[in-house]
């Protein structure tokens, strides 16, 4: 499930492709745009589905989408043959991971990131030097650790 007209939503998916590239067994079967939105994602794949692709994954970039997905597979009672993976770890992913309805979801941590770049702000204003490119680590959160960051709120 992608999204081509933000870069952002590019990265994402380009990231997962490289990610996956060179593995055994692995081939995308179709790539499908949803702009990121759950109400675009469940009736897309509700189209592929009904073209009958075959497939055993969906990578979402972003958890709206995966909700969406999950309404279509649900829909057509392909859940249980279906992992479906997100990015932001949004409240409501994380409950859908909790009841085993999404398979992983990535977090981002904004507060990590905003204090990173506050931090970096300031110290460029104070005339230090600075790294192009700063990571924040994300963390895969999954049935097996939800419980650790809960599902009430965003890391």
């Amino acid at each position: 499930m992608t999204h081509e007209a933000t870069k952002s939503g590019q990265d994402r998916v380009q990231g997962f492709i490289d990610a996956l590239s060179g593995e055994e067994g692995i081939k995308i079967v179709r790539r499908i745009e949803c702009e990121g939105q759950t109400e675009i994602a469940m009736p897309r794949l509700q189209e592929a589905i009904d073209e009958g692709v075959h497939f055993d994954n969906v990578f979402c970039l972003n958890d709206l989408a995966s909700v969406g997905v999950v309404a279509a597979l649900e829909d057509n009672h392909m859940l249980d043959q279906v992992g479906v993976y997100g990015v932001d770890a949004s409240p409501d992913s994380k409950a859908l991971i909790k009841e085993n309805m999404i398979g992983a979801s990535a977090a981002q941590f904004p507060s990590k990131i905003g204090r990173e770049t506050a931090d970096t702000i300031y110290g460029l204003l104070e005339g230090k030097e600075t790294e192009k490119n700063i990571l924040v680590p994300v963390e895969l959160i999954t049935p097996e650790n939800v419980d650790e960051f809960g599902i009430d709120r965003w890391q």
